[in-house]
């Protein structure tokens, strides 16, 4: 019988999770999955990444940082000339257009967030639950239809957030993943996710390590949370994202 594929699962965000302070102008954060295939991210997503960075004379070891792009700085100063711009976002989402990944977002409206629960709720903890629940797939559908995801790997938030999100993820393989109410999000076993995940995140920090799948969630996090405060889609790379989408969640 033929092995099944084994899958990587990245994790980036964007916005903050401070529910003490929720900036009115963007009040949404957003979790991304991205969930690709081992030997083809190996094989074929890492090589048109560096062929990118190639093709744009941008340092092999600098991250795509959907951040610095967007304002034009440190060696994304060559964005300020109008036409290797477009060049470059022309290159950018042929690129993921063209790759074979997945892509799953929680996007959390935090105000909404505060009236839903008494007790305050960690916006992170609730989108990496349901995160996890609909990369398993549909429910009540398992064997080769549900993903073997042997490796996740996240942006590191720091030594005391990771050690907190490493325990919340301790605590879903003992007690299975809630769906926080969300009536388009499965209850899952703990057996559900022993057989689907790995035993451990992996975090990477993206000052000192680039890492690709952490690169495309990165980038892929930003238009997301854009098209959600906007309810606007238009965007070219918005529609690039959108065609990648296998699920989203909208709280």
């Amino acid at each position: 019988m033929r092995e099944p594929t084994r899958h990587l699962l990245f994790l980036d965000e964007c916005g903050t999770h401070d529910m003490a302070r929720v900036d009115p102008a963007f009040p949404i954060f957003v979790l991304l999955g991205l969930l690709v295939g081992e030997t083809y991210y190996a094989h074929t997503l890492v090589p048109r990444i560096k062929a990118l960075k190639d093709r744009f004379e941008i340092p092999r070891d600098t991250g795509l940082h959907s951040r610095d792009i967007r304002r034009h700085i440190g060696v994304f100063e060559f964005l300020k000339d109008v036409a290797r711009r477009i060049a470059f976002y022309e290159a950018l989402n042929d690129l993921v257009a063209g790759l074979r990944i997945r892509l799953f977002a929680i996007t959390i409206d935090k105000r909404m967030l505060l009236k839903r629960f008494i007790v305050p709720v960690n916006p992170y903890d609730m989108s990496i639950s349901q995160m996890l629940s609909i990369v398993c797939g549909p429910p009540g559908v398992g064997g080769a239809w549900r993903p073997n995801v042997a490796r996740i790997i996240a942006e590191s938030r720091g030594w005391r957030e990771d050690r907190e999100l490493q325990d919340t993820y301790q605590g879903f393989k003992q007690r299975g993943l809630w769906n926080y109410g969300s009536p388009t999000v499965t209850n899952r076993k703990a057996q559900t996710v022993q057989r689907v995940f790995p035993r451990r995140v992996e975090f990477a920090r993206k000052k000192s390590s680039v890492v690709a799948g952490l690169e495309l969630a990165d980038l892929a996090a930003y238009p997301i949370a854009r098209a959600i405060v906007n309810k606007d889609w238009s965007n070219p790379a918005c529609q690039v994202v959108a065609m990648k989408l296998a699920g989203i969640i909208q709280t």
